[in-house]
């Protein structure tokens, strides 16, 4: 799904207050007194109460795997200047479908600053640049008006809902919405010029 450039960790995102980088396995000791929040993590679909370093690891772990397959664009949330302070987490998966999923997730201690709305507002416009796709989808509990409003924010439009099958909370009902693409993207037009098939995106070099 998506290119040979961000299939490496070397590639970043910047925004005006964070960089969102590729998670490393030392962001676990960070990761793990927030993640497993009730808070935090009976937000998610998969992640549970009270996960240990290790188990974030092995998270981390497999979402560098899905970022270097290019199924992913998983990324952990650092403040300009702190590289080592993994505040947050968010990303685009490849569903089974083959559509695009969004996922992220915040430290409750820095919750009410915009910060994940910036995040995935800078995530959004990478995806559409580099990604073949028509739109990002994203699922939210009505229970979580937090996620709900960075949604809307980042333009994100209600598209129904239905319910969710979880591994660790069974079945719930969550809240549908989709983020249209705005504009083509001048990476794939690049490849159509210089008569890449368009489907081709493990080229690079060619903008």
């Amino acid at each position: 799904m998506f290119p040979c450039l961000t299939r490496d960790e070397v590639f970043r995102i910047e925004t005006r207050r964070l960089w969102l980088r590729w998670p490393r396995l030392e962001d676990a000791a960070v990761m793990a007194p927030w993640i497993g929040l009730p808070e935090v993590a009976t937000m998610t679909s998969t992640f549970k109460v009270g996960m240990t370093v290790a188990e974030v690891a092995g998270r981390l772990e497999q979402n560098r795997a899905s970022n270097a397959s290019g199924k992913s664009m998983s990324f952990v949330m650092t403040p300009q200047g702190a590289d080592d302070q993994a505040i947050g987490m968010l990303g685009v998966h490849v569903r089974p479908d083959g559509q695009l999923e969004l996922g992220y997730h915040l430290d409750p201690a820095h919750w009410g600053q915009g910060l994940m709305t910036e995040a995935v507002r800078a995530l959004a416009v990478q995806v559409f640049e580099l990604a073949p796709i028509a739109k990002i989808d994203a699922g939210v509990k009505p229970a979580n008006p937090g996620s709900i409003r960075v949604l809307e924010k980042c333009g994100f439009k209600p598209a129904g809902g239905g319910e969710h099958e979880s591994p660790l909370y069974g079945r719930y009902l969550v809240h549908r919405y989709a983020l249209a693409r705005s504009k083509p993207s001048s990476l794939l037009a690049a490849q159509q010029r210089f008569g890449v098939v368009p489907p081709v995106h493990a080229l690079c070099g060619l903008v």
